[in-house]
């Protein structure tokens, strides 16, 4: 059996450019093709040493699990270790499907049912066995990127969002929460809930302190900062009601500029949205830190 170096470089571009493709649509991170066949092309041009005997050392364990992570960050630059931890798991998961369809392909279809060697007797068959065998692992994988996406998206779904207010800008991820119906009570816009930590930055040293000191529910320490901004920027007491409070207030503010990233878009708010400081977490687990009202988006 002849090997093509050329057909096994395209397959290996073809199947790597696939597998990062899945890797980037389940962990939801942007890159750009050309980054993804870059390495995509790396990842191949990594396979050809089977002909070089002189490089057999490059087939241990270390070097393979190298030039997957050097892959990862060709691929997607991560900035944080537990984004990096999540993309090279999810690659590798989506690498076994892919493996595991080929080579249950191959021991279903072979005749010999009680052979354990796994080898084709030519290119057309090994062609045809690869192309089956991704056939059916691109399959499963967009029925599990299906399955995925409607649990996450079925009533809820993160995506980051950049809050402006006096040349100031601060990013967030932010939570689209279908149960979220918190209105402003006077001119009925809807109010976008934010961890008073995500905002701080862009808020004036009066309303900083006031959180620092917990004074947030003092009516009057409020009037008094109401009165020292004036118009600069108009600040909203906002009634709410949860879970064990049935009175609650949150002081929101209209900020100059909301952008919402989404996933084929960037959609700037230039309604009259009210933005809530909330001084506590909203979720545990951190990986949000406001919650967007639906109506935001239409």
């Amino acid at each position: 059996m002849y090997v093509y170096i050329e057909y096994l470089l395209m397959e290996n571009i073809l199947i790597n450019y696939i597998i990062l493709y899945v890797t980037k649509r389940i962990t939801r991170t942007k890159t750009s093709k050309l980054r993804l066949f870059v390495s995509a092309l790396v990842g191949s041009i990594y396979t050809l040493i089977v002909f070089f005997p002189s490089l057999k050392f490059m087939g241990k364990f270390l070097i393979k699990f190298s030039i997957s992570i050097l892959m990862i960050i060709l691929a997607f630059n991560p900035e944080r270790f537990q984004q990096f931890i999540k993309q090279i798991s999810t690659f590798y998961m989506v690498s076994f499907i892919f493996a595991g369809a080929i080579i249950g392909i191959f021991y279903i279809i072979n005749n010999n049912s009680y052979s354990t060697r796994f080898s084709f007797e030519n290119l057309n068959e090994l062609l045809c066995f690869l192309i089956i065998g991704i056939g059916i692992a691109i399959i499963l994988i967009i029925y599990i990127l299906r399955f995925y996406q409607k649990r996450m998206n079925k009533e809820n779904y993160l995506t980051p969002i950049a809050i402006g207010l006096k040349d100031k800008e601060v990013n967030l991820v932010a939570l689209i929460d279908t149960g979220n119906s918190l209105k402003e009570p006077i001119s009925q816009r809807p109010v976008i809930i934010v961890e008073y930590s995500a905002l701080e930055t862009i808020l004036p040293q009066s309303i900083r302190n006031m959180y620092i000191n917990n004074e947030e529910l003092d009516l009057s320490t409020i009037g008094k900062i109401m009165e020292e901004i004036g118009d600069d920027i108009r600040l909203r007491l906002i009634p709410f009601k949860s879970i064990g409070n049935e009175s609650g207030i949150l002081i929101g503010f209209k900020p100059d500029s909301i952008k919402i990233y989404l996933e084929n878009e960037v959609r700037k708010i230039t309604d009259e949205t009210i933005v809530a400081i909330y001084n506590d977490k909203l979720a545990i687990d951190e990986g949000y830190s406001g919650l967007l009202h639906p109506e935001v988006l239409g």
